[in-house]
């Protein structure tokens, strides 16, 4: 039997092989003597002889054994690297449980050779994580509360997400943080807007996403908010301008290819699919040419700062534009 597990979301991705080994470690080999792990980063780090070594071996007093590899997708890549690995995993006994285990994209892992040629052959089960988003992201924050013996709203998961944005590793380090600070009540905004410290790259997304007539208060209230956190000009400046230059080019992506995905996009532009979704929603709403209008003031005033101009009245005018309506 062969175990595929694989996909963005590190986290879920490690937990779930995990399992897998803690599971069979319970069940056939409480002594783990017949669980063999192994790992690798780069080419160079591959051992086949060793690893087709271990899983050819048979059980030590037990039914079964196991065998984990991590970061094979990664590594072994091309159609004639993959061929003396599919030699040796078209041959796994019926006592070896083999568990294949990558962090990487679920489009990148489907789009290798030795995915294709596994993922066909008999007894072989995939497990494809990618990054959450939207509902289903607020279904697990609400069941890694739970499993911190903390309840947390919708609401509530909403202002985490809007701070830590979907990063499994870092949501389950404050879920633990705030359920051990809530006690017996439940999770509240305030204990997230108190603990919580907000990463400024994600935290930019909720000032951008209010870059629009009707929520132009709220935009400057997350300007002050951030003025408040003792963000510096420059780097808030840089940011705007960074995000601008994203939505042209997201807008350039989206009138050569309309039904383009955030997945082709975040290929396409080097980006999380997590950002790539939430930028590819802003591009879709506004003008190319007022983009264009933004892009062309943003140099009109990098180049004022280089001659003088103080950085928060650039700021200042940047985000004035980006709010007019005109």
């Amino acid at each position: 039997m062969i175990l595929l597990v694989y996909g963005d979301d590190a986290f879920r991705v490690k937990e779930r092989s995990r399992e897998f080994v803690d599971k069979f470690a319970e069940k056939f080999d409480p002594t783990r003597m017949n669980i063999d792990e192994f790992a690798f980063i780069k080419k160079d780090d591959v051992n086949l002889p060793r690893i087709a070594e271990a899983i050819a071996a048979s059980p030590f007093l037990s039914a079964k054994r196991m065998v984990r590899v991590d970061g094979i997708f990664s590594t072994v890549t091309t159609k004639p690297d993959a061929e003396p690995w599919i030699a040796v995993l078209e041959r796994v006994p019926e006592s070896t449980i083999l568990v294949l285990v990558d962090s990487s994209s679920k489009e990148k892992v489907e789009k290798t050779e030795l995915w294709k040629r596994i993922s066909a052959m008999k007894e072989v089960h995939t497990y494809p994580l990618p990054a959450l988003s939207g509902s289903e992201l607020q279904v697990w924050i609400s069941s890694r509360a739970k499993m911190h013996g903390a309840v947390i709203v919708p609401a509530v998961s909403s202002a985490l997400v809007d701070r830590v944005g979907n990063d499994s590793w870092r949501l389950e380090t404050e879920i633990g943080k705030l359920s051990a600070y809530a006690g017996d009540a439940p999770i509240s905004e305030e204990m997230v807007r108190t603990l919580v410290q907000s990463e400024y790259r994600e935290d930019i997304f909720a000032l951008m996403d209010a870059m629009s007539a009707d929520r132009s208060s709220f935009a400057l209230k997350k300007l002050h908010e951030e003025r408040i956190a003792g963000a510096d000009e420059f780097p808030l400046f840089g940011m705007l301008v960074r995000q601008i230059r994203l939505l042209l080019q997201m807008r350039s992506l989206c009138d050569e290819s309309p039904n383009i995905g955030k997945q082709d996009v975040a290929n396409a532009l080097g980006l999380h699919p997590f950002v790539a979704q939430k930028v590819l929603g802003e591009a879709r709403r506004r003008s190319f040419e007022r983009m264009k209008q933004w892009h062309g003031l943003a140099s009109e005033l990098d180049f004022a700062m280089k001659r003088g101009l103080a950085a928060d009245i650039a700021v200042d005018r940047l985000v004035a534009s980006m709010l007019d309506a005109s």
